[in-house]
């Protein structure tokens, strides 16, 4: 005979009535929601001894550890559960890795990932019944260029019952082609129309966020303006999401990290003795609306090649070239690659 899940036991059982609870009895669902999803949230794991090691490339600010949520809350008593018992796993950013195993964290399984998803949600949607779709919060992807230009990242957004209200999509340093060479920065776009035609209509913004090193800040620059000005994304309602071509909403952010990585130290790319300087720019995708709301613009390009919906994956190309490289302390961009 096979086992129920111990969350499907829980639930088995009718939780006792709430009379006597302000908490139940004086605040509405919504409130209560609110408050449970505050004290469900993830966070990184503090613990000293559960830190990913500094010398890989996976580690980075928020990303110093495994997630982890306190789930004390399910435990106080029946009701509370029965209310909130999947919102540690909506309100998680579900984040994925779509690279080699050695470039994601060691607790992440690059090849049962998605399998693992699919059973969670079909999980969670079973429990709840009904054909309404479960949406999670935020969906975050760390792709390789070679990898996102595969396919993966279609076959990720394309699990059943996978709906975040966000998408983002982060390439790193060490994630753009040739970047062991110190080869100018370019994104391909042949991977969007198939991202899009799996979008979900949950989607209210992606962003994307482009790293690399301080040097590069111009490359990097380059890139996002050449992308404000041609990119954009359907969902698979026919909704286009845009970025503001003033780039009024863009962020800007910069830390620093080890020069070694994998017993490599990367001594060409140093801001500082055993240190890299990167600089990010995430560029935000959103309603037409949502961006003029806001006091920015739409390309009349971007608008066009949405409303025909046309992917000139050659217009929709990026590319820079290393006139745009800048020098860091006097030294030349063209070092040598890495020292043992």
């Amino acid at each position: 005979m096979t086992t129920a899940p111990l969350y499907a036991r829980i639930l088995a059982i009718p939780a006792a009535r709430q009379d006597e609870s302000p908490l139940f009895r004086d605040l509405p669902a919504e409130v209560r929601t609110s408050i449970f999803s505050l004290a469900l949230t993830d966070y990184p794991d503090p613990t000293p001894d559960n830190q990913y090691a500094a010398e890989t490339c996976y580690t980075r600010p928020h990303y110093f550890a495994p997630r982890r949520t306190d789930t004390a809350l399910l435990r106080t008593c029946r009701a509370a559960y029965e209310e909130c018992w999947f919102l540690p796993f909506m309100l998680q950013e579900q984040a994925h890795w779509l690279t080699a195993q050695n470039r994601a964290p060691p607790e992440y399984r690059v090849h049962m990932s998605q399998a693992s998803l699919q059973s969670r949600l079909q999980q969670i949607k079973e429990q709840r019944g009904g054909d309404e779709e479960l949406e999670i919060e935020g969906l975050r992807v760390f792709a390789q260029m070679y990898i996102l230009e595969e396919g993966r990242l279609t076959t990720l957004l394309g699990t059943p019952g996978l709906c975040p209200r966000r998408l983002t999509l982060t390439i790193r340093h060490a994630d753009w082609w040739n970047w062991e060479t110190d080869q100018p920065l370019r994104f391909e776009a042949s991977w969007i129309e198939a991202v899009c035609k799996v979008l979900p209509s949950s989607v209210r913004e992606v962003c994307i966020e482009l790293e690399s090193l301080e040097r590069k800040q111009d490359q990097v620059d380059s890139i996002a303006k050449q992308m404000r000005e041609r990119w954009f994304f359907k969902r698979t309602d026919d909704v286009a999401l845009f970025p503001d071509v003033t780039g009024g909403n863009v962020e800007v952010s910069r830390w620093s990290g080890t020069s070694t990585w994998h017993n490599q130290r990367w001594i060409r790319d140093e801001t500082a003795p055993g240190r890299i300087g990167y600089y990010v720019v995430c560029v935000p995708f959103r309603l037409q609306h949502a961006v003029e709301r806001q006091g920015g613009g739409v390309s009349d390009e971007a608008i066009r090649a949405a409303s025909a919906n046309v992917f000139d994956t050659r217009r929709m190309r990026l590319y820079t070239t290393r006139r745009a490289t800048r020098t860091v302390a006097g030294t030349a961009a063209s070092i040598p690659v890495p020292q043992a």
